[in-house]
C-alpha cells in the first residue's frame, strides 16, 4: 500500500509540474535549449506585479466609464449580456447529412437573402444627423442631468409632504373627531344622569303633595 501511495503521489506531482511548465510557457512564450520554459522575470517593485497592474486597469476603466458614455454603455452591456463578448465556437457540419440535405437547408433561407440585402442597402439612404445638432444635444446633457436631479429632489420632497399630511390628518382625526365624540358621549351621559335626578325629585315632590 505504501508503494502504491508513493507512486500515486509521484505521478500527481509530475502532472502538477507539467501543468506549471505549460502555464509558465504561456506567460513567457520562451524556453531554453532543454525545452524547459523560461521562468518569468520578477517584478521590479510591488506596483509592477500582475495583481497591481490588473487593479490599475480596472481603475482606469472605471474612470473612463464615468467620463465617456460610450465606455459606460459597453461596460453595462457586458455586465448584462456577457455572452455577447464570448467568441462563438464554430459548429461542425453533421456527417450524417448529404449534400442534397445541406443544399435544401441553405435554399430554405434563400428568400431572406434579398430582404436582408435591401435592408442593408436602405441604411445607405438614411440621412446623417447634422454635427451641430448632435453637438447641441450633447451640450444639453448636463442640463438634463441637473433637471433630472431636481425632479428627483422634488419627488422626494413631495413624498415627505405626503407623509406629513397623512400624520396631520391622523392627528386631526384622533383629536377633533375621536376626542369630540368621546366628549359628546360624556356630556350625554351627564345629561342622562341629571334627567334621572330631576325625574326622581319630581316624583318625590308629587308623593309629598299627595300625602299633604
Amino acid at each position: 500500500m505504501t508503494i502504491e501511495n508513493d507512486s500515486v503521489a509521484g505521478a500527481t506531482i509530475e502532472l502538477l509540474e507539467a501543468r506549471l511548465r505549460r502555464l509558465t510557457y504561456l506567460l513567457t512564450g520562451d524556453a531554453n535549449w532543454t525545452g524547459a520554459p523560461t521562468a518569468p522575470a520578477k517584478p521590479a517593485s510591488l506596483d509592477d506585479s500582475v495583481s497591481r497592474r490588473l487593479l490599475r486597469l480596472e481603475r482606469d476603466l472605471e474612470k473612463l466609464s464615468r467620463t465617456i458614455p460610450a465606455v459606460r454603455d459597453v461596460v453595462q452591456l457586458h455586465d448584462r449580456f456577457p455572452d455577447l463578448f464570448r467568441p462563438t465556437p464554430p459548429q461542425a457540419i453533421p456527417e450524417n447529412l448529404t449534400t442534397q440535405n445541406l443544399a435544401s437547408m441553405v435554399l430554405s433561407y434563400a428568400s431572406a437573402f434579398p430582404e436582408t440585402a435591401s435592408r442593408l442597402t436602405s441604411l445607405n439612404d438614411l440621412p446623417i444627423p447634422d454635427a451641430q445638432t448632435s453637438a447641441a444635444l450633447i451640450e444639453l446633457q448636463p442640463r438634463m442631468d441637473r433637471l433630472a436631479q431636481t425632479q428627483d429632489e422634488q419627488a422626494q420632497a413631495i413624498a415627505e409632504l405626503r407623509v406629513r399630511t397623512a400624520r396631520v390628518l391622523q392627528r386631526w382625526y384622533e383629536v377633533s373627531l375621536v376626542s369630540a365624540g368621546e366628549c359628546w358621549a360624556e356630556w350625554e351621559g351627564r345629561l342622562e344622569d341629571v334627567e334621572r335626578e330631576v325625574k326622581r325629585e319630581e316624583v318625590v315632590r308629587e308623593r309629598r303633595a299627595k300625602e299633604v
